[in-house]
């Protein structure tokens, strides 16, 4: 047994991980192994006590490499953030059952860490309750200091810090996903549905644990723009649907139709859809036929949903019966089309092009309220204005004092007044301490404090998703 404190101090160089993704799955093993041991064997037992001594020595030999070890369980994966390829997501079939019993699904593990706090993660870890427990209050009780849990996305929006980094880990992952089933369906001419109900699962269980992921739709590559807007589609097309109350075993369909409602792309040239400027009108009848081609596509798919086939077909038809392909007889729009096409054009016109800049989400509403009525179903985006508003989390504002900040909570009746972490001041300058302040209660300053207008993240050096 390896003494009371298990991490010896070393220099950790510029804060990168060094301990191999190997050794920490050997130690995430080691470690649910102790922890059945823990349940299975009384105090003392040997195999209790061999299990545990084997925790603590390999987690000193990868804390003395690494300054902290952080662990993000999603269903039944665990990422590892800041461990970049494949090697950072590995599944344990049914091993991960006690932390989502306490809705466990983020770890920091730092240097420093000594023996009795593993053993009251472990105690923790073990207690069967009907009733929630606050997990980081009981270790604080106990007195540890080494170990922090919480949510990857917390049910206020406030997060914790990481809860961004991995929020940003899960959306290039997506894209990385996306990027492959692409490249399949225009090379294969077909359609990985499994891959693209894995995509979509992770959308639907992001939006049950808070939505983390729309705050990241703001974030915009022209060299993958097809990628980023089909996933950033379909998370705001399930946010809509989620919150307009159509029913959670629902979702994953709706997902789904959603991810692949620009299938027929791969039947457009791609020098067309990157053409900077203007299409000529025999380049846009060839872009029209998209949403037919796509649909046809889809339905040679074995067991693909009648849904996916309606949503690539409609999505590019107006509200009014307008748009693309023209329709001989008139009839509703499926209701989760309307939905889609609010959510492709919204995240359309925030887009950057090589023919034009981004730009921001109150001026993308004001411009999409204009064809309210005519293009867009009127009372889905009035639905659609309330559920992100003008400034929607994640969006970078001026305030009337002159100071930055990131929003970082929506309040529903209250799309001006969101709360806002402020990043820098009134001179530019970065702030040692972001403040967090709520705008609601900020109407009581004198002069009120309020946003003087968004700002474009392409023109500060800012990242807000290191503020979420």
């Amino acid at each position: 047994m390896m003494s009371a404190r298990l991490a010896a101090q070393s220099e950790f160089p510029d804060g990168k991980p060094v301990a191999s993704i190997d050794q920490i799955r050997r130690w995430i093993t080691l470690f649910l192994t102790a922890l059945h041991n823990r349940a299975l064997y009384p105090p003392g037992h040997p195999a209790m006590l061999s299990s545990a001594a084997e925790v603590e020595a390999l987690l000193g030999e990868i804390l003395a490499r690494n300054e902290a070890l952080q662990l993000a369980i999603v269903g039944d994966r665990v990422l590892l953030p800041g461990y970049p390829g494949e090697g950072q997501e590995f599944r344990l079939e049914g091993g991960l059952k006690e932390f989502h019993r306490h809705g466990i699904e983020h770890l920091t593990f730092s240097r420093g860490i000594e023996a009795h706090e593993l053993k009251a993660l472990f105690d923790l870890l073990l207690v069967t309750t009907t009733e929630p427990t606050d997990v980081q209050r009981a270790l604080h009780d106990a007195g540890v200091r080494n170990i922090r849990v919480g949510r990857i996305a917390t049910g206020d929006n406030q997060g914790q810090h990481g809860d961004g980094q991995i929020a940003m880990q899960l959306y290039q992952k997506a894209l990385n996903s996306i990027e492959e089933l692409h490249r399949i369906i225009t090379e294969d001419r077909t359609v990985p549905v499994d891959r693209a109900r894995e995509i979509v699962d992770a959308v639907v269980q992001d939006h049950r644990r808070g939505s983390q992921l729309q705050a990241l739709t703001w974030l915009k590559s022209h060299d993958d723009y097809t990628y980023t807007h089909v996933l950033n589609v379909c998370i705001l097309t399930v946010a809509q649907a989620r919150t307009f109350g159509v029913p959670e075993s629902q979702l994953h369909a709706v997902g789904v139709a959603s991810l692949l409602h620009d299938t027929g792309k791969c039947f457009v040239p791609p020098e067309l859809l990157r053409k900077p400027g203007k299409l000529t009108p025999t380049e846009f009848e060839v872009v029209k036929a998209h949403p037919v081609l796509g649909a046809k596509l889809l339905r040679t798919i074995p067991n693909m949903d009648d849904l996916t086939v309606l949503v690539s077909y409609e999505h590019h038809v107006r509200f009014d019966g307008g748009g693309y392909p023209r329709q001989v007889h008139r009839r509703p729009l499926n209701l989760i089309s309307r939905m889609c096409t609010i959510a492709d054009y919204y995240d359309a016109l925030r887009t950057i092009r090589s023919y034009k800049d981004e730009i921001t989400p109150d001026e993308a509403l004001r411009i999409m309220s204009q064809g309210a009525g005519s293009i867009l179903d009127p009372t889905l985006f009035k639905h659609f204005v309330n559920m992100v508003g003008p400034y929607p989390r994640g969006c970078l504002v001026a305030l009337s004092d002159g100071c930055l900040g990131v929003v970082v909570t929506t309040h529903p009746g209250f799309p001006d007044r969101p709360t806002v972490r402020t990043v820098l001041d009134g001179d530019g300058n970065k702030l040692a301490d972001p403040l967090t302040i709520d705008l609601r209660a900020a109407q009581q300053h004198d002069p009120p404090l309020q946003i003087a207008r968004a700002v474009d993240p392409n023109k500060v050096s800012i990242g807000a998703e290191d503020y979420l």
